[in-house]
């Protein structure tokens, strides 16, 4: 790879569209990229994940840091709903 841009092309390639061989649901250039750039911050912080020039092993690691980037975000969406049922519950209790 040459560039951020073409490797996200490649990750897309694989991820994202109808013709794409392993498809996740609703992903987006931009979970890409962000996933990317946590990634290659753990490449630049640990001596331990090295960048392969944007190989094969590279994209699985994005592809694992993209789901647990949305773990974090369904985990913050849940805590929200239940702080907001449990608002609700002591609104209607007291009232």
């Amino acid at each position: 790879m040459t560039n951020f841009s073409e490797f996200l092309d490649y990750c897309e390639s694989f991820y994202m569209g109808p013709d794409s061989l392993y498809p996740i649901l609703d992903i987006t250039r931009e979970e890409l990229a962000l996933a990317t750039l946590t990634y290659l911050d753990k490449c630049a912080s640990d001596e331990n994940i090295t960048w392969g020039d944007g190989d094969s092993l590279d994209r699985e690691r994005v592809r694992d840091i993209l789901f647990d980037l949305r773990h974090i975000q369904q985990l913050k969406a849940l805590d929200e709903t239940i702080a907001a049922a449990e608002q609700a519950l002591r609104e209607e209790v007291l009232a």
